[in-house]
């Protein structure tokens, strides 16, 4: 099993801060955190493999280092550094962000451990005449992240159906992330539209790592084609 190391280590390779290695903190320091950090990175990975560089932003200024939250929070907090991603395909602009929250069309406030959203909506979100959580339609891409010694539970694929059945009809992407595996889950994640199973994702399995940023290049391309 892939151990705090070998997250905090791909976290590192993958983040590609301009200062070098080092250069991010945890607020939490635990696999769970940590795993969520590596799946963001995952999501810089697939916009580099489109030929683009993500840029990296703090909220307050320039993240160095870069800071992933330890626990959920509004788009706009600056209560630390809060980092964040830009990239811009095809002239649409994005961000990818960890652990932010996200109004459903319920008008309940979800958190996403991992997301890719339109970045006009992002910045409007931090308009100091906003300061508001982001819309379900400004959701491209959303991703849950449990990291388990054990098997995952099958309370959580219903629970995370729900959220992103919540978030409307423009959500692109959506996944179940995690190191583990529950055979029930994958079956329950079979029909169209549910979350796509992404078990046993960690550093370990390079072969995982790749399902995972094809579909995020593949959805990506689709969305942005002229």
């Amino acid at each position: 099993m892939a151990t705090l190391q070998d997250l905090e280590n791909a976290i590192d390779a993958l983040l590609g801060h301009p200062l070098g290695v080092a250069q991010y903190q945890l607020i939490r320091r635990v696999e769970e955190k940590a795993y969520e950090a590596y799946v963001f990175g995952l999501c810089l990975r697939a916009v580099r493999e489109l030929r683009v560089t993500p840029v990296l932003r703090g909220i307050i200024g320039t993240p160095t280092p870069f800071v992933f939250r330890g626990a959920p929070g509004q788009i706009h907090s600056r209560a630390r550094n809060y980092g964040y991603a830009e990239f811009t395909l095809n002239g649409h602009d994005f961000e990818i962000h960890a652990g932010v929250e996200f109004r459903g069309t319920s008008k309940m406030t979800h958190e996403l451990d991992v997301c890719v959203m339109r970045g006009t909506d992002a910045r409007a979100c931090r308009s100091p005449q906003s300061l508001d959580d982001p819309q379900a339609a400004s959701l491209v891409g959303g991703w849950e992240c449990k990291f388990y010694a054990g098997n995952l539970q099958k309370g959580l694929g219903r629970a995370f159906v729900g959220l992103i059945d919540d978030m409307g009809s423009n959500v692109r992407l959506s996944g179940l992330c995690s190191n583990s595996d529950h055979l029930q889950l994958r079956d329950y994640f079979e029909p169209q539209r549910r979350p796509y199973p992404h078990f046993h994702l960690t550093p370990l399995q390079p072969s995982n790592e790749d399902i995972f940023v094809n579909l995020i290049k593949g959805e990506l391309k689709k969305m942005t084609a002229a």
